[in-house]
């Protein structure tokens, strides 16, 4: 089971991450949404999906997430 204090744990050391693997994302309209969707995957959320994650990151609409994943270009 996640707590609450290992999902801050996680949050801080993905902060961490972020600074290091940024630049990999070119744009920043792409870094935030990312920084979000990993978040939340690790967040103690009930359900996974981009409605939860958006709402749990303070997104109105999961629109940004769901470009992420469906119709951003990944360079493997």
């Amino acid at each position: 089971m996640i707590t609450t204090r290992f999902a801050e744990q996680w949050d801080l050391e993905l902060n961490d991450l972020f600074v290091n693997i940024g630049h990999r994302f070119s744009r920043v309209e792409l870094r935030r949404p990312m920084r979000d969707y990993a978040g939340g995957l690790l967040a103690p959320v009930a359900r996974k999906s981009s409605w939860q994650l958006a709402e749990r990151a303070g997104h109105a609409t999961p629109d940004c997430l769901q470009h992420l994943l469906a119709g951003a270009k990944w360079n493997p």
